[in-house]
């Protein structure tokens, strides 16, 4: 579909070419998210201005008006893309600089983090189910609290579309880091640790760029807790779910 507006002007320019091109699409995700990052730190760093959502609004209505392929869109953004593996890896350089407080709160870590898996899952399909949902909506919403490719997995265990699974874990993310500063004065959560460990374990990968905003402590605490919320959530909810729920 050729972008509406489309007109090649005299000396060849022309504008489906630019929109096309590698380099735009590149252009529309940088500076999308360097400009909503400025705007963030403006206004005091608030949390509705989160830079990770906002790109993704600007890049979908980039895509949408101009009428490009995700495929052409992805093929400019690839850089971007690649960078993820290496920056996953890095992730471990926070956990190796604090590995001795985490060694000392590695029990409570571990037990808090698997009463989230179990309460988490079963609590919303309780809700799902009060509400008189069908049973694919209520398995559906138990893989909730992990990151999309491990509630994918889930899913095709458990037999529910994949996704709607995608659909509840954005449901999730998105309110939460909108609204993160209002949910941590209801809870009353204060310390860097446990910000951290709630970002990581309710919002996983966008929570853990959003906590790394808050202290290198609070972004590595969220990423044990999005690493082992997934790993608990992978191996236990299939087995409970099957066992009992089908």
């Amino acid at each position: 579909m050729a972008f509406p507006f489309a007109v090649e002007k005299r000396g060849g320019l022309n504008i489906d070419f630019l929109l096309t091109h590698p380099l735009t699409s590149l252009f529309v995700v940088l500076g999308s998210f360097a400009a909503v990052s400025a705007l963030q730190k403006k206004v005091g760093g608030h949390a509705a201005l989160n830079p990770v959502i906002w790109s993704i609004i600007i890049c979908v209505v980039f895509i949408r008006i101009s009428g490009i392929s995700y495929d052409t869109f992805m093929n400019g953004a690839a850089p971007v893309h690649f960078l993820l593996g290496p920056v996953t890896v890095a992730l471990a350089i926070p956990l190796y600089r604090l590995a001795s407080m985490i060694k000392q709160d590695a029990r409570a870590l571990l037990i808090a983090i698997g009463f989230a898996c179990l309460f988490s899952a079963f609590s919303a399909m309780g809700i799902a189910a009060a509400l008189m949902a069908s049973e694919e909506l209520r398995l559906a919403v138990t893989s909730k609290s992990v990151t999309a490719p491990i509630a994918i997995e889930i899913a095709r265990k458990i037999g529910t579309p994949e996704s709607l699974a995608v659909l509840f874990v954005f449901a999730t993310n998105i309110p939460w880091l909108l609204f993160t500063g209002v949910f941590f004065k209801i809870g009353n959560i204060k310390g860097e640790r446990e910000q951290g460990l709630t970002l990581g374990t309710v919002c996983h990968g966008l929570g853990v760029a959003r906590a790394f905003q808050i202290s290198e402590k609070a972004g590595t605490y969220s990423v044990i807790g999005m690493s082992v919320m997934g790993i608990l959530s992978g191996l236990l909810l299939p087995i409970l779910i099957l066992t009992f729920f089908k």
